[in-house]
């Protein structure tokens, strides 16, 4: 009888602690799917942000470094607007470009780094120096630091582990625009009816992205969404 009644309750100990593991799964896969893109998600495990969690926000993130030519009228376009977005500068690009760096900051924009010289990969301890050169440019010019990374091409883990060393957010994107590709109306397409609340939206200060943007800026204010920084769109 004690044999029974010992093998009943190691049965009903493997039971309980199945069920309360199987509980913990639920509940964790539950708010995994609540909270899909939670910021604190992201600064626990070090991955890139691809998407933000303001579902009434999209955000506009500038990669800046060599075609930018646009750069003055999109900025002017953005300020008749009154919009303020992210632009992430590669530090040799900040350093060549301060009057445009400060104007940025100055008109409420977001700064980012791509890194001193984004088309250069290699092992952390490469971007971790790379990511520092630049946000000591970046300093130098504005008095401030970033806060988000936008590693492009480069290895996200690797990247990702570079950037948590020097406590910067790793970011990717939504949807890439790709505006070094067609026309203006080529770049309007890739936006409507492809982009949703909480997109990060990559794009480059080129001449068809000028005369797509008062375009899409009138669309996603048609949809009742705000647009805004990369911060704006991945913090509520």
């Amino acid at each position: 009888m004690k044999q029974k009644r010992s093998s009943k309750l190691k049965h009903a100990s493997r039971m309980l602690l199945i069920n309360l593991t199987l509980a913990g799964i639920i509940v964790g896969l539950y708010f995994s799917l609540i909270y899909p893109y939670s910021t604190e998600t992201a600064a626990v495990s070090g991955f890139p942000i691809y998407k933000g969690s303001n579902r009434r926000a999209v955000a506009l993130e500038f990669t800046v470094s060599w075609e930018a030519k646009a750069l003055p009228q999109i900025l002017d376009l953005l300020s008749e607007w009154n919009i303020r977005a992210t632009f992430a500068v590669s530090g040799e690009w900040a350093e060549n470009n301060g009057e445009l760096l400060r104007r940025m900051q100055a008109e409420g924009h977001e700064i980012a780094t791509m890194g001193y010289s984004p088309e250069e990969d290699g092992r952390a301890g490469f971007i971790e120096k790379d990511l520092k050169k630049s946000i000591d440019v970046i300093f130098a010019e504005t008095g401030a630091e970033p806060e988000l990374y936008y590693c492009g091409d480069r290895n996200a883990n690797i990247s990702s582990i570079a950037a948590r060393r020097l406590k910067l957010t790793p970011v990717k994107c939504t949807t890439d625009l790709l505006c070094a590709n067609g026309s203006g109306s080529d770049i309007l397409s890739r936006v409507s009816g492809n982009t949703n609340g909480g997109d990060i939206l990559l794009v480059a200060p080129t001449q068809s992205f000028l005369e797509a943007l008062p375009d899409i800026l009138a669309y996603f204010t048609d949809k009742g969404l705000t647009i805004t920084t990369v911060s704006g769109t991945i913090y509520n």
